[in-house]
C-alpha cells in the first residue's frame, strides 16, 4: 500500500494546535509539526487516491487553522534495469 501525505499551511504559531487535533481523527498514521514551507506533514492511512481527496474533503478542510492542503501521493516502486 502507498502512503498518502498532506502538507499543511496553518495560520501563524498554530502548527502544533492543528498537528493534535489532526491527529486524533480516523485514518490518520502520523502528523508532524514542521518548519518551512510547510507547518505540518500528515501521514493519511488510505491507499486511493479518491479516498484521501474524500477523507481530506470530509475531516481536515473544516479544521480551524488551516490555510492550504497539499496532497501528494507516494509513487509505486519503478524496477530499474541495468544496462
Amino acid at each position: 500500500m502507498n502512503a498518502s501525505y498532506l502538507p499543511l499551511t496553518c495560520t501563524i504559531h498554530k502548527n502544533i494546535e492543528v498537528a493534535n487535533t489532526v491527529q486524533k481523527l480516523s485514518g490518520v498514521k502520523k502528523d508532524v509539526p514542521v518548519r518551512g514551507a510547510y507547518d505540518c506533514i500528515v501521514k493519511v492511512d488510505k491507499s486511493v487516491p479518491s479516498d484521501v481527496d474524500q477523507f481530506v474533503l470530509s475531516s481536515i478542510f473544516s479544521l480551524d487553522n488551516i490555510r492550504s492542503i497539499h496532497t501528494l501521493h507516494e509513487a509505486p516502486p519503478i524496477i530499474v534495469r541495468s544496462k
